[in-house]
């Protein structure tokens, strides 16, 4: 953790010459009696205030401060493109007055103005994205002998609840995965973390617990869970896994159970949690004893490992985790840099299909640009 602040902080060392120029730009605007001396001090504290918090990169203030910065840095390129263009319309007319409005540009760009009023409209958009759950449905097929109406799944994973609702939402969330009459209940991890209340462990697993399905509702534990990350935690592991058992979701954690003649379902140990004790079970051994002709579903809650559990005959793989990068542009990078794991959707590894999902909500801050918070229903029908 300290190694990360570290980092953070040599990261925001840039952030806080590039605030320094913006903000003296404003006080140049706001404030053109002042001395150099004056508003290069003034800007050097004013910089230094709204950089040094993001050191914290997972704050909400960073995540503002970010945002604003690199809009920005894209005003700054649409500036240099306005001066080209004034030049060369100086060289064709007396005066620049023929392009109308460049001083009201000019008085926007250097107040900051612009730049605020389109953050604010990316977080007013993130806002709303979070909050605005939408039901996403995948259909796999299998060869596998299943019955022949096959099966309905509703999967939903990272709630961590409850930064984006409260339990009178969740329970309307759950009435609506209820009315696509599932046969069974998958929770992939993350439901809770470490700034959740005892009180709300309860309330979140007793809510989910009241989906009614054919098999019943399972749960895999998710890296937040337990409160890893977090010194003073309002439950212990115990604690929450007595909470949960109470509620009636089963917890699979490297276990197997059958829960119609050909249909199994896996649920593992945290990747996160296995690095940092005891480790967890090979996907061989968690389908020794399942038949080959059984359509076997395993939930995870990283994407990683796919090839593995493909080779190992799993048929479905359903994760969380990315939150499909909540913040833009952290899916992209993910995508473009972690070649180990899978960002966001559907797809397919030899015979296995894998369903990673954006999660219900997200960590940290009820704000969402990368993609959209969701429910996910899967139709595994019989070829």
């Amino acid at each position: 953790m300290m190694l990360f602040f570290g980092l953070a902080g040599i990261l925001v060392i840039p952030l806080g010459f590039y605030l320094y120029f913006v903000v003296g730009r404003l006080f140049g605007l706001l404030f053109p009696a002042w001395g150099r001396r004056l508003k290069n001090t003034v800007s050097i504290v004013a910089a230094v205030a709204l950089a040094l918090p993001c050191v914290n990169l997972f704050g909400a203030w960073a995540l503002v401060v970010l945002y604003f910065s690199a809009i920005s840095i894209c005003m700054d390129l649409l500036q240099l493109f306005i001066r080209r263009v004034l030049r060369r319309a100086q060289k064709k007319a007396a005066s620049v007055n023929r392009l109308g409005t460049h001083k009201v540009w000019g008085i926007l760009y250097r107040s900051g103005a612009a730049a605020a009023f389109f953050t604010a409209a990316v977080i007013g958009y993130a806002y709303w994205n979070m909050h605005h759950v939408v039901t996403t449905r995948y259909t796999v097929a299998t060869e596998k002998n299943i019955r022949q109406e096959g099966y309905r799944i509703v999967f939903l994973s990272d709630l961590h609840f409850p930064t984006t609702m409260d339990r009178e939402m969740l329970e309307t969330y759950c009435k609506r995965m209820e009315a696509e009459k599932p046969d069974l209940v998958v929770l992939g991890g993350d439901i809770v973390d470490e700034a959740t209340a005892s009180e709300d462990v309860e309330a979140a697993f007793s809510a989910l617990a009241q989906v009614h399905s054919t098999y019943g509702t399972y749960y895999v534990y998710g890296n937040h869970d337990k409160g890893r990350y977090a010194r003073d935690c309002d439950f212990t592991p115990q604690g929450l896994e007595k909470m949960i058992q109470e509620s009636g979701v089963k917890i699979l954690e490297d276990e197997t159970v059958q829960l119609d003649g050909p249909l199994y379902l896996s649920g593992r140990r945290d990747r996160s949690e296995a690095q940092a004790q005891q480790g967890r079970l090979s996907a061989e051994t968690l389908v020794e004893a399942v038949p080959q002709d059984a359509f076997h579903i395993l939930a995870d809650h990283q994407p990683r490992g796919m090839e593995e559990n493909a080779q190992a005959g799993f048929d479905l793989m359903l994760s969380g985790h990315t939150h499909a990068g909540q913040m833009w542009p952290v899916g992209l990078a993910t995508t473009l840099f972690d070649k180990g794991t899978f960002n966001y959707g559907h797809k397919e590894y030899g015979a296995m299909d894998l369903i990673v999902s954006s999660g219900i909500a997200g960590w940290g801050y009820p704000l969402r640009t990368g993609k959209h918070s969701e429910i996910v229903v899967i139709e595994v029908q019989k070829e």
